[in-house]
């Protein structure tokens, strides 16, 4: 399926990474100190509620820079923790859960992405691999610390780069720095309108990876492993 490709491109949340064990468990788990008592379970739902709310990090749009993430962040999680009538020194709070999520301790490698070895099979046939995720300035330390980094010709932060999916000025950067064609090349992730019409829209192949069938009308080109690329 990627055979025809010179060059590779991967989103990461959801797609290379999931966080470990659940962004519920991690707020919760540091928010003990700071006199939090409620679940794991209803952090996450809230999270989600509130991350719906805002739009994701691709609301950032065209932003960047490390205080516009970090703002962002600070903004997500107080709006969480607010719901339960708020932390005692929130920000300090804060500055724990932030440097938190740049280590390996808080994410896992999905389990095809290394049983498949695809980024070493793309990396041995002289395919460009890259990274597009929206994401902030942590994700290099992020994929070194998980050991990934060093598959990758050059990893693209959304807040970095000043453009998140699906704005096509991130697709446009990853073909520049890969020397490649539109043709010549595909973005695999896990979402259908940051992932797949993001990368069409800039003229690039795309492939879904749907692991969980959350996406059953989704009839284009879908995967539910990486098993199936090898």
């Amino acid at each position: 399926m990627l055979t025809r490709y010179k060059a590779v491109f991967f989103d990461v949340g959801g797609t290379l990474l999931k966080v470990h064990p659940s962004v519920g468990e991690v707020y919760t788990e540091l928010a003990r100190d700071y006199g939090f008592s409620g679940s794991p379970e209803e952090v996450d739902r809230q999270f989600r509620m509130q991350w719906k709310k805002i739009g994701g990090i691709e609301s950032l749009g065209r932003q960047s820079g490390i205080e516009i993430e970090r703002k962002f962040w600070r903004d997500l999680v107080f709006q969480v923790f607010e719901h339960f009538g708020g932390l005692q020194d929130f920000e300090t709070y804060f500055d724990r859960v932030y440097e938190a999520f740049r280590n390996k301790d808080r994410w896992r490698v999905y389990e095809d992405v290394l049983d498949s070895g695809i980024l070493e099979t793309l990396k041995r046939r002289g395919v460009v691999l890259g990274v597009i995720s929206n994401w902030d300035s942590r994700l290099q330390d992020t994929l070194e610390a998980m050991g990934l980094a060093r598959h990758f010709d050059f990893i693209l932060a959304s807040t970095v780069v000043g453009s998140a999916k699906p704005d096509q000025k991130i697709f446009d950067e990853a073909l520049r720095l890969s020397g490649v064609d539109g043709r010549e090349a595909c973005h695999i992730g896990d979402e259908p309108l940051t992932d797949i019409q993001g990368a069409r829209q800039a003229g690039v192949d795309a492939i879904l990876i749907d692991r969980g069938d959350r996406f059953e009308s989704f009839t284009d080109l879908k995967i539910r492993s990486f098993l199936e690329l090898v």
